[in-house]
Formats: C-alpha cells, sequence, structure tokens
C-alpha cells in the first residue's frame, strides 16, 4: 500500500496472504434457481412440521418482490429499507401493502442506529442470498396472519395474539436448521447433489486466478462456515476434482462471526472425515502444514500467527466474503487484516459515490448466457440495494452501451441519497467487487486501486487502454 499528500493506493501484490470465502464469493450461484429452492424447502417444512395453511404451497416464488439486506420488523409485520441516516425510507406490510410516508413517520419517528446489532430480537435483518426468498415468504405469512388464516383448518396450532408478527420467526429458524445442518436431510442438498449446474456456475476463469497466484508467491486460504461435505460438493463441480491444491489453507465451519473474536477462541481441529475431527495444535499445524490437511473450527489470532511463521514476518492479508456484517464487520473489528467485500449487485446498479467501470457489468455477461443473471434482483416495491428511492439508478442492460455513468455527491454532502448498507460497506470494508471475476479477467496482480477520501473506500479505477 502507497500513499502520497492526496491520494492512497493498494493492490493484491502487496498482500502476503489472501483469504476467500466460500459461498458466494468463490462459488458463484444461479439467484433464481437458489432463490426458487430454498423457498419451496422452507414452504414446504412450514406446511409439513408446523402445519401452515397448504395455500402456501400454492404461491410460487416472486423474484421481483425484494432485494437483498431488507430488515423485518416483527412488532408490526413491516419489511422496511433504511437511508444512510438509520431512517426508514419505505415499509411493506405483507405482500402489497405499501405504508404512507406519513405512517411510516408515525411508527418509525426516529432514525435506527446499529439496527443490525439489535438485541430485542425485534428485527431480522435478512443478509445473504440464502435468507433472500425469506423476506417473499414472510410477507405471505404476514397475509395469512391478518386474514387469521395461518394454518390448517384441522390443525390445533394458534396464532398468538400477544407476538403477532414475532411467533412464527422460531419456526422458520428451525427450518434452516433441518435444511442446512444436515447434508443427508432435507430437500435442499440433495437437490443440489443430483443436478449442481443447475444452481452453481463452473469457475474456470477464477482457478486459473488462483493458480496464477500461488506462481506469484502469494498464500491462498479458505475460510468457510460451510461443513466440509458441502465445500467439497460445490468445489468439486466449479474447480475440479484437485481443487484442494488450489489452496495453502483451508478452514470450513469456521463459525464467522465468532472465528474473527478472540474474546472466545476456538481451537483448531484436523478434518479426518465427515463425521470425525481431532483436535490440534498450532505447532502441529505449522509442522504439517504441506500436508494438505482441511481444519475446522479455529480463531483468526491463531490463523494470523500461523501465517507469520510460514512467512517469517508479520503478513499482510485480505480476505474476501459477502456477508456485510459476519465477513466484514467482524473482520474489521477484530483483526488488522484488509476486508473485501463481494456485491452482486454491483453488475446491475450504481452506488452513489463509488463508481466501479462497466468491467463489473460486462466481465460475467461475456460468459454466461444466462438471463436472470443478466438482468439482476430488481423489485417492484424496494429501491435498490445501494440507494434510497430519490437516487436509484439502475443500469438498463439492453441499452448498455447507452448508459451514463453519473456520479452523485458524496455522502457527506447528499446522506439521503444513499442507502444505509451502502454507508456501512463503505465504513466497514476496504474494497468491494461485483465478483472474483473482474479480478482475474481485468485485472493484473499490480492493479492500482485508489483510496476515496470520502468514503475511506477503495475504489476500481478505469485501467487505461
Amino acid at each position: 500500500m502507497t500513499s502520497t499528500s492526496t491520494t492512497k493506493t493498494f493492490s493484491l501484490s502487496s498482500c502476503d496472504w489472501i483469504g476467500f470465502d466460500l459461498d458466494h464469493t468463490l462459488i458463484r450461484y444461479r439467484l433464481l434457481e437458489l432463490h426458487t429452492l430454498i423457498y419451496q424447502s422452507l414452504c414446504q417444512y412450514l406446511v409439513d412440521t408446523h402445519q401452515y395453511n397448504s395455500h402456501l404451497l400454492e404461491i410460487p416464488y416472486d423474484n421481483y418482490f425484494g432485494v437483498k439486506a431488507l430488515i423485518y420488523d416483527s412488532l408490526y409485520g413491516n419489511l422496511i429499507q433504511l437511508d444512510s441516516n438509520g431512517l426508514v425510507h419505505t415499509a411493506l406490510h405483507g405482500v402489497n401493502t405499501r405504508l404512507s410516508s406519513e405512517k411510516i413517520k408515525e411508527i418509525y419517528p426516529n432514525a435506527f442506529e446499529a439496527i443490525e446489532e439489535d438485541t430485542s430480537k425485534r428485527f431480522l435483518c435478512i443478509f445473504t442470498y440464502f435468507e433472500h426468498s425469506v423476506s417473499y415468504l414472510i410477507a405471505n405469512i404476514v397475509d395469512l396472519i391478518d386474514k387469521e388464516n395461518l394454518y390448517e383448518k384441522s390443525s390445533k396450532n394458534q396464532i398468538n395474539l400477544m407476538k403477532k408478527y414475532n411467533f412464527f420467526l422460531i419456526d422458520l429458524n428451525n427450518g434452516f436448521n433441518y435444511l442446512f445442518n444436515d447434508f443427508q436431510r432435507g430437500n435442499y442438498f440433495s437437490s443440489i447433489r443430483e443436478n449442481p449446474n443447475k444452481f452453481i456456475y463452473k469457475r474456470l476463469d477464477v482457478r486459473q486466478w488462483l493458480e496464477k497466484l500461488k506462481k506469484s508467491n502469494k498464500k491462498l486460504f479458505l475460510a468457510t462456515n460451510s461443513r466440509f461435505d458441502y465445500t467439497n460438493l460445490l468445489t468439486t463441480y466449479a474447480f475440479g476434482n484437485d481443487w484442494q491444491n488450489l489452496f495453502d489453507f483451508i478452514i470450513v465451519d469456521c463459525k464467522k462471526p465468532s472465528f474473527f473474536n478472540n474474546l472466545n477462541k476456538q481451537s483448531f481441529y484436523r478434518v479426518i472425515n465427515d463425521n470425525n475431527i481431532i483436535p490440534v495444535t498450532i505447532d502441529e499445524i505449522i509442522k504439517n502444514f504441506n500436508q494438505n490437511y482441511i481444519y475446522s473450527l479455529g480463531n483468526s489470532e491463531d490463523l494470523h500467527l500461523i501465517m507469520s511463521q510460514i512467512s517469517n514476518k508479520d503478513p499482510i492479508v485480505i480476505y474476501f466474503g459477502d456477508h456485510i456484517k459476519s465477513d466484514i464487520n467482524a473482520l474489521k473489528r477484530h483483526t488488522n487484516w484488509l476486508a473485501g467485500i463481494i456485491i452482486e449487485e454491483l453488475e446491475f446498479d450504481l452506488p452513489p459515490t463509488i463508481i466501479h467501470t462497466t468491467k463489473h457489468h460486462l466481465s460475467n455477461r461475456l460468459l454466461i448466457n444466462d438471463e436472470s443473471y443478466i438482468k439482476g434482483n430488481r423489485s417492484k416495491f424496494f429501491s435498490s440495494f445501494f440507494t434510497s428511492p430519490s437516487d436509484s439508478i439502475i443500469f438498463d442492460h439492453d441499452n448498455i452501451n447507452q448508459t451514463k455513468f453519473e456520479q452523485t455527491e458524496p455522502d457527506t454532502i447528499l446522506p439521503s441519497l444513499s442507502s444505509y448498507w451502502y454507508t456501512y460497506i463503505t465504513k466497514h470494508a476496504h474494497l468491494s467487487l461485483s465478483c472474483l471475476s473482474v479480478l482475474a479477467n481485468h485485472l493484473d496482480l499490480d492493479h492500482q486501486f485508489q483510496h476515496d477520501e470520502n468514503t475511506k473506500h477503495f475504489i476500481l479505477l478505469q485501467k487505461s487502454e
């Protein structure tokens, strides 16, 4: 990393270790198929296990309902969006009832601060693409509650009127545990095992980039919350049977964000097989570093110590992930690593101040003939992931060459034009990218990212031809 009196720059060539999350970072999902699968699987679980109204099974998933990182207010049963000041600018009750600006000001008169840290359990932040379809499911459940028709007529279950819009969240949480906690159980894992091509993309370009990084003497590590069985399924399809050789260190089931918080440090374990792990010491890990073992749990402090021993110095580390809280916020708060965030919305939305070039919008479009991938996630009810309604700028992919790449003033001057999560990202992440393919296909290792003084964030510069 270099700096002058006016400009700071950063390049990957300055990093000793480069780390990656798995889902939505190294692995790229076909989002419509993923969202539909999770939505249908959760609906089936609620009907079969908790006797919810089977009408839910007849409601197809609506890909144009929500956007990433909506917030569910379980006191009023509303899905809300915030601007950069923490004020609610959009609220929807159920599937179709939009609250007026007057009603919003009445219910939400004050700005929210650190809503993602809410301990009252009133608010549910729908952060990731795994949770994305839940916003539409919640909206349909709210409508059924209002109609007093949530359960099958034969069911003895009753709506908890004291916690009218909150009580069902435990059923959703149990549904996620059922789907994702056992590789041999439920419809989710079996669907991906049977037809991985339907749900994820192959990543030949990213594989070649990882190989190039290793040839440049960069150490690469994978740190994912996914268990080894699922990790192996995805990476084998996306990168090939020898995917483990792409990394110098692999950690599965690492329990982020706790992985980055060293107050309650987890020890490392070596994965023997899917059902057997054994504890290992830091010295044992260093001694067997070249054995290509798989590890689980662990913590970032011990990992940094291992990196230091392997590199014979205090290394510069960057980690790329997609979860704006668990990957980025926790990392920045508890480590001295650089935080790179993968935000797919950069391929079809225009942030207010960080201008990424057309490389984001064209890099994968040229590789993938997938209409849903090209159009991205747009909503009939909510504004862009990056902006408030007064400044929602969406790329027209049918006329991408004519699209105007306009830039507003920085957030400090026009705070209402950007979203809460846009401001959050520029506060906690050092670098944002739409996809690793941008780095793999367009930028060399020495490419200089420039530091934006208004957002304290590295931006992707237009590369001179």
